[in-house]
C-alpha cells in the first residue's frame, strides 16, 4: 500500500486545518496515511490514518522562527527516511518550508493570496517554493500570482474538499433561535474585516428582522464587541465564539455573508452553499469569484464597500424570490469538489511529477 504523508502546524480549529483532516480521511480508504504536526495541544478534527507530533512548537522570535524552521526540517527528514514515504503533501507555509527543504518530494498547498503576507514570507516563498516538487495554490488567482510575480514554473491549482456526508449530518443537528438571523464564520482577524460587515449590517433595514452571528474567536474580539456596543447593537449582533459546529447554523440562516479583505479559497463559502444556503462575498482576492456566480448562487459585490454589503444584504433579505433561487442552484454548484474527486487530483498530481 502506498504510503502519503500530511504535513501541516496543528489539527487547531481551522480552514486549512480542515482540509487536512479531510484529505486525511478520504486517502486513507485507500492509502496508508500519516498526518504529521508540530503541535499536538488542541485536535479539534476527526482524520483518518495515524497522528504524529514531531513536538516543534510555534515561537514567535525571529530567531525563533529559523531555530525552528531548521529543527523541524531535520525532525521531518529523519521521518521521511524512517518511513520511506511515496507522496508528501504540506499544507500552509509553517509546514511547507521545513518539508520543501526536508524532501524534494514534497507538494506544497498555498491557502493565502502571496500579496497578503508579509514581507519575510514573500522572501521565504521566493526562496523555497521553486525547490518543491510543486506548488499546489487552492484557487486559479494565486496560482497566477505565483506564476507571474514570483516567476515560479512548478504551480498546479488544486482546489480544497468537501466532505459532503458529513456536512449534512452535522447540519441536522437539534437547532433553536427565536429570530431570523444572517451568518458569517471565520477567525475575529484584521484579514476577515468583521468591522465593516458590523457597520454595514447596522445600517440595514434588515438588522430590524433579523439578527447578524457571527461565529468565530480571535484577537479582535474585544474590539468588536466595543464596536457592536458602540452602535447599541448587542442583542442583534451575535459572536457566540467558535463552535464545532458552524453547519447547524449554515442549515438554518436566511444566508452567510463574506466580507473578507483576502482569502485563499474560502471554505465556509463552499460549506454555505452545500447546505443549499446563499452568500453574499466581497470579490476580495482570492478565491470568491472561482466560488460565487453572482446571480446564481450567491451575489459576488465589489470589496471593501459597506454601502454595496448593506445594500446587498437588505436586497437578499427582503427579496425571498431570489434567495430561493439561489438556495437552489447552491449544491449543484459545488459537487464537482467532492473529497474522492480531489484526492484524485491530488495523488495524478504527485505521480506525474
Amino acid at each position: 500500500m502506498e504510503k502519503i504523508a500530511l504535513i501541516i502546524n496543528s489539527l487547531s480549529s481551522g480552514g486549512g486545518e480542515r482540509v487536512v483532516a479531510t484529505l486525511s480521511q478520504g486517502f486513507a480508504k485507500h492509502y496508508d496515511v500519516t498526518v504529521i504536526i508540530f503541535n499536538s495541544k488542541s485536535v479539534d478534527y476527526e482524520f483518518g490514518g495515524k497522528l504524529v507530533d514531531i513536538d516543534c512548537i510555534e515561537k514567535k522570535s525571529l530567531i525563533g522562527k529559523c531555530y525552528n524552521l531548521l529543527k523541524r526540517s531535520y525532525k521531518l527528514k529523519k521521518l521521511f527516511n524512517k518511513e520511506k514515504f511515496d507522496h508528501v503533501f504540506g499544507f500552509m507555509e509553517s509546514a511547507n518550508y521545513p518539508a520543501i527543504l526536508a524532501s524534494k518530494k514534497t507538494i506544497a498547498s498555498l491557502h493565502i493570496d502571496v500579496n497578503f503576507l508579509g514581507k519575510i514570507d514573500q522572501l521565504l516563498i521566493r526562496s523555497f517554493y521553486p525547490m518543491a516538487k510543486c506548488v499546489a495554490p487552492v484557487s486559479d488567482d494565486i496560482a497566477t500570482a505565483l506564476k507571474k510575480q514570483v516567476k515560479l514554473n512548478n504551480v498546479t491549482r488544486i482546489y480544497n474538499p468537501v466532505p459532503f456526508q458529513e456536512l449534512d449530518e452535522l447540519s441536522s443537528a437539534p437547532f433553536k433561535h427565536t429570530r431570523k438571523f444572517i451568518i458569517a464564520v471565520g477567525r475575529l482577524t484584521y484579514q476577515k474585516h468583521f468591522d465593516l460587515m458590523i457597520n454595514a449590517f447596522a445600517k440595514s433595514s434588515a438588522q430590524h428582522d433579523c439578527d447578524l452571528i457571527i461565529l468565530g474567536d480571535g484577537e479582535l474580539r474585544e474590539a468588536l464587541e466595543a464596536q457592536i456596543a458602540s452602535l447599541n447593537m448587542q442583542d442583534k449582533i451575535l459572536l457566540p465564539g467558535r463552535l464545532k459546529n458552524p453547519f447547524v447554523y449554515m442549515k438554518n440562516a436566511e444566508f452567510m455573508a463574506l466580507s473578507s479583505r483576502a482569502e485563499g479559497f474560502p471554505m465556509v463559502l463552499i460549506e454555505a452553499l452545500s447546505l443549499s444556503c446563499p452568500v453574499v462575498s466581497v470579490d476580495c482576492p482570492t478565491g470568491p469569484r472561482e466560488i460565487v456566480q453572482d446571480g446564481v448562487n450567491g451575489l459576488l459585490i465589489e470589496a471593501g464597500r459597506e454601502d454595496i454589503l448593506t445594500e446587498s444584504i437588505d436586497k437578499l433579505f427582503y427579496d425571498q424570490n431570489l434567495r430561493q433561487h439561489l438556495s437552489d442552484n447552491a449544491q449543484g454548484s459545488v459537487k464537482h469538489l467532492s473529497v474522492e474527486n480531489i484526492c484524485k487530483e491530488w495523488i495524478t498530481l504527485s505521480k506525474k511529477l
